[in-house]
């Protein structure tokens, strides 16, 4: 995001950003493997569903722009730079990364529906239609304008530092993505601010199913790190877009970003109870172990046992009253 990178840094910066990309690259394949194995397993109900529906676009956009992030880096190290082939990995890193950034406010969006709108019911179908619109869409035609707008004056990509990425210094082409992804960020802490504020008043108790209480939770808790964390290190691009010069901020940004992968791995998928319970294979014998348990007390609670004791006394004293009055 920076104009222009340090001489001094660039060594540093390419091998901290590879190293990173590959870790991220490596946890986003994970993620999605885990989602394949557990997804009847998690996805009861509309709300779960929804939920590692997000989940599983969030990684795939984020591997996806990792991978072309890998071409245009590629591109960009050969001595003369292919601009047809440097626009297309622009093109589609800039796509896939608002994507990421779109899939996360479906996220936060449907957190904000199931916490404030209880009683209403959309349709799977039509709650599909909608995440996909938006999460897919609204990318594609940014995408597409920005091109379509800064690539006849050849304005798309950058060719001052050799980088495969959008122009800053003559059309400020890479505001189309800032300002998407930072609106984002600050639409989904409001979000967060507003659910956090209904759970506090009354709680997620309207919600009837506990597995959809579980799911409102996992979200909540899983934009609560993420949108904070995205947009500090986006934010951190910021600087560097300001104080191209400052070295700290170029690392720190190098760092957070390039791991992006492991952070959703770690706080959208491996931090959800019923995911770990599925992979552990602990969710069908915990529920018979707490079936035979909940036997086992009735049986032997003291309200079973006052049941019992009340029969017994009563035959008891009929017993005496039925001889006496047969005597008399």
């Amino acid at each position: 995001m920076s104009p222009s990178i340090p001489a001094v840094l660039r060594v540093a910066l390419e091998f901290i950003t590879y190293i990173g990309v590959g870790i991220s690259m490596g946890c986003l394949v994970v993620c999605l493997i885990i989602e394949m194995l557990v997804w009847n397993a998690v996805t009861g109900n509309n709300t779960s569903y929804m939920r590692h529906v997000s989940i599983v676009n969030i990684a795939v956009s984020l591997l996806i722009a990792d991978i072309w992030f890998i071409i245009g880096a590629a591109i960009s190290d050969n001595e003369k730079k292919d601009l047809p082939a440097c626009s297309t990995a622009t093109f589609f890193i800039h796509f896939f990364y608002l994507a990421l950034f779109f899939w996360m406010l479906v996220s936060g969006l449907l957190l904000l529906y199931r916490t404030v709108m209880v009683f209403s019911h959309t349709s799977k179908p039509a709650m599909l239609a909608i995440s996909f619109s938006l999460g897919y869409g609204a990318p594609l035609i940014i995408a597409v304008i920005t091109i379509a707008v800064t690539a006849p004056g050849k304005q798309y990509i950058r060719d001052n530092d050799g980088v495969c990425w959008l122009n800053w210094t003559e059309s400020k082409a890479l505001l189309a993505f800032v300002i998407p992804a930072l609106t984002i960020v600050v639409i989904n802490l409001l979000i967060l601010i507003v659910v956090l504020f209904k759970m506090l008043r009354r709680g997620v108790r309207d919600v009837t199913q506990p597995d959809e209480k579980n799911a409102l939770v996992v979200i909540a808790r899983c934009l609560a790190i993420l949108t904070p964390f995205f947009g500090t290190t986006w934010g951190l691009g910021v600087g560097t877009m300001t104080t191209p010069n400052n070295l700290g901020i170029h690392i720190v940004f190098a760092i957070f970003n390039s791991l992006q992968g492991l952070f959703i791995l770690v706080f959208g998928t491996l931090l959800d109870k019923k995911i770990r319970e599925a992979l552990t294979g602990r969710s069908q014998v915990s529920s018979n172990r707490t079936r035979s348990t909940s036997a086992a007390t009735s049986s032997s609670s003291g309200l079973g046992f006052f049941r019992i004791r009340r029969r017994n006394v009563f035959n008891v004293s009929a017993a005496p009253t039925s001889s006496t009055t047969g005597a008399s």
